[in-house]
């Protein structure tokens, strides 16, 4: 039993205890992703789109989806009215859009983002008074990814001890169905 005894305790003084081997990690969920992207509803965002055209897009319904099609990307599907200035002219479209974006985290803003943005499909409900949106549409869905691409869809929390942890570290991140995982790296 002592030799037993001895044995555990020169493996854990010469490797550490498990607890210190393991690199911290955190699990976000969709919901707690969409719970973030949910306080962004309601407000208006300018898009820049040149010195000709002018818009701000409102977003009205965002939602995410991890790993469920494409196993390292998640799918975004949104509704947002565009209020859209030519000149003397204004427009306003209401477009429901799917698209497929690439996870990522940004260490030094302790923040995970989407990018690489690939439109997959859209609809525009325009009213009668505007004209089509057509010809417009790559630029706004252009401007439309790059500013989704500037704001985090999840930030830690620096007043948690586990995200504050992770934070510091250089952080990876798998994707599964559902949830995408942040790692630490010692």
């Amino acid at each position: 039993m002592k030799t037993i005894l001895f044995i555990v305790t020169f493996c854990m003084a010469l490797f550490g205890s498990p607890a210190a081997l393991a690199a911290p990690s955190l699990t976000l969920t969709e919901s707690q992703l969409n719970q973030g992207l949910r306080q962004q509803l309601g407000k208006e965002f300018p898009l820049g789109l040149g010195q000709w055209l002018s818009a701000t897009m409102q977003v009205r319904d965002i939602a995410v989806e991890l790993g469920r099609q494409d196993a390292d990307k998640a799918r975004v599907q949104g509704q947002a009215l565009l209020n859209v200035n030519q000149g003397q002219q204004r427009y306003q479209w209401d477009i429901n859009a799917d698209f497929n974006a690439r996870p990522r985290y940004d260490n030094e803003q302790g923040a995970l983002f989407l990018d690489e943005f690939e439109l997959l499909n859209y609809q525009v409900n325009n009213n009668s008074n505007s004209m089509p949106a057509s010809f417009m549409l790559p630029i706004i869905l252009q401007a439309l990814t790059k500013y989704l691409s500037q704001y985090p869809v999840y930030t830690l929390d620096e007043q948690d001890p586990l995200q504050r942890q992770l934070k510091e570290q250089v952080v990876s991140l798998d994707i599964s169905p559902g949830k995408v995982a942040l790692y630490g790296i010692e």
